[in-house]
């Protein structure tokens, strides 16, 4: 199906606005010829009014059914075939192999949440039998309704119109209604098509996906203080996280918004790391910040480290790395010029020296920004919350401790993170335990001689952390567990068999794992 540049409503294509965009190719700043329409409030209102119609049918959906469901948009996502990859590719410049690992990366995560639908132990079903003085009470998750979903830009797959939010929502059997971002228009109305297929074959109600686009923030703006949504996911700035959290919390009927807004990811490496293996870490973390342009939510952009010549010394390695490696494209006109504002504003602290880097390429052919290596010290960072700032580029800042205590000391003043990493030897295992403890209340990953960058989609993942990393820091963006962002526990007492779901009846028709009076089992009550 041709690109259209219309927002999708509940099956429909609709283009009411007057107001248009063009998708821009960021390798050489030129703008296509298709023009995307702003979607109008009226638009908005019919996308969120089809979603709560289509909740009144899905919610009395089986399990079984979302998943098939699920497997037909993986199905469809795969069937667009090479015109994702080249359109894609067009509107963010990530080149083709990182769109290609995405894509699958995608649909597996579809697939995933599928399969934790047909296992059914994602109901967390608990059954506590009558007793004497106690009635009988039995507890499962159930979809909260309607969800708005904003795309990321630096994922145009994986966080995005199909992305992990969205599959997460819809496994838990809530109707999405997406805003696409506006960096990558034409390949959000590719998935659009792909879901909408899939609505239509599977036979589910219209306005389970309507996707809405936008160059401005009327539209997200809209979406969100509509009454019919019920919970909002997000991954972006935390200037855009922080605006929807607060239009949501002042709504009559405040409702959750899950905003994953960046992180600077701390990074500690040991006296001990430095001395056994400084060449490796070098390596590891140059190839951490430069990856994808560094325009990773997970990119390592505050290194602490104890001074000594050897931290010095690997300092002016990685600064001498990172000026030799290639410089790559920034997504867009606006991920630009927020970093050149960032690292401005870093800049501009008297305490920080710039070792290279710090340039814009305004007038390149291209969106770009220098490899950025910057100094300062751990003191600096404690007196100035500012320097925390995230850097959404190929950026890091290294902070100087003067013993372990000043080291201590700037962890104990770092802000909410996704992740904290600790490069250190076995042999120091003994006393590294308590600054492992301290980094762990700083973030929801924890690392171990490794790097940040590169999330698993596996149950045991926690792309989350305390605020300003996220709004809600007993969730996850990422992995299985993503799901009970859009689901809610409700508690039946002494209710009859015959209105119990299934998944909560005696005989468990469905044949789920369930703690039955304290224990496990998949077996009858």
């Amino acid at each position: 199906m041709p690109l259209t540049g219309h927002n999708y409503i509940a099956g429909a294509r609709s283009a009411e606005g007057a107001g248009t965009f063009f998708s821009v190719d960021p390798r050489s700043k030129t703008s296509g010829d298709l023009p995307f329409h702003n979607a109008t409030r009226g638009e908005v209102d019919r996308a969120v009014a089809a979603a709560v119609a289509a909740f009144d049918e899905m919610r009395r959906y089986p399990s079984s059914k979302i998943a098939d469901f699920l497997d037909e948009v993986a199905a469809q996502i795969e069937a667009l075939g090479d015109e994702l990859l080249h359109t894609a590719d067009r509107e963010t410049g990530l080149g083709l192999p990182r769109l290609t690992g995405e894509r699958g990366r995608t649909t597996g995560q579809i697939r995933s949440f599928a399969a934790l639908l047909r296992d059914g132990a994602y109901l967390r079903a608990i059954i506590n039998s009558e007793g004497p003085g106690q009635p009988a009470i039995k507890q499962m998750q159930f979809p909260l309704g309607p969800v708005a979903i904003f795309a990321a830009s630096n994922f145009p797959f994986a966080f995005a119109v199909a992305g992990g939010d969205s599959a997460s929502a819809l496994a838990a059997g809530c109707p999405i209604v997406v805003k696409a971002h506006p960096g990558h228009p034409a390949t959000s109305e590719l998935f659009a098509q792909a879901i909408s297929a899939a609505v239509a074959k599977q036979g589910f109600p219209a306005g389970t996906f309507s996707m809405l686009q936008g160059s401005g923030i009327d539209v997200g703006g809209w979406l969100v203080e509509h009454d019919g949504i019920e919970a909002v996911g997000f991954t972006g700035s935390l200037r855009g996280g922080r605006a929807i959290h607060d239009i949501a919390a002042l709504r009559p009927r405040p409702i959750p918004v899950y905003a994953e807004m960046g992180s600077v990811n701390p990074v500690v490496i040991t006296q001990a790391a430095l001395v056994e293996r400084a060449d490796e870490i070098a390596e590891g973390l140059v190839g951490s910040v430069t990856m994808g342009t560094g325009q990773f939510c997970t990119n390592p952009g505050l290194i602490l480290l104890e001074d000594s010549d050897a931290a010095r010394d690997f300092i002016t390695a990685v600064t001498e790395q990172m000026a030799a490696a290639p410089e790559g494209v920034l997504l867009n006109e606006a991920v630009a010029a927020g970093l050149e504002g960032a690292v401005s504003q870093t800049a501009a602290n008297a305490q920080i020296e710039v070792l290279t880097g710090g340039d814009a390429n305004a007038d390149g052919d291209a969106f770009c920004y220098t490899n950025t290596v910057m100094q300062t010290s751990a003191a600096a960072i404690r007196a100035d919350d500012r320097l925390q700032v995230e850097h959404f580029g190929p950026v890091t800042l290294f902070a100087l401790c003067a013993d372990r205590a000043d080291l201590r000391a700037a962890v104990d003043a770092l802000e909410g993170n996704l992740t904290t990493t600790v490069h250190a030897e076995d042999s120091e295992l003994a006393d590294i335990g308590e600054l492992l403890h301290q980094l762990r209340e700083k973030a929801g990953r924890v690392i171990w001689n490794g790097f940040p960058t590169g999330v698993a989609v596996v149950r045991a993942m926690q792309h989350g952390g305390p605020y300003p990393a996220t709004t809600a820091p007993g969730t996850t963006s990422v992995g299985m567990n993503a799901i009970y962002r859009f689901m809610r526990p409700i508690a039946f007492q002494n209710v009859p068999e015959a209105l119990l779901p299934p998944a909560l009846q005696d005989g468990n028709p469905l044949g789920i794992l369930r703690l039955v009076d304290d224990a496990y089992t998949d077996g009858v009550v």
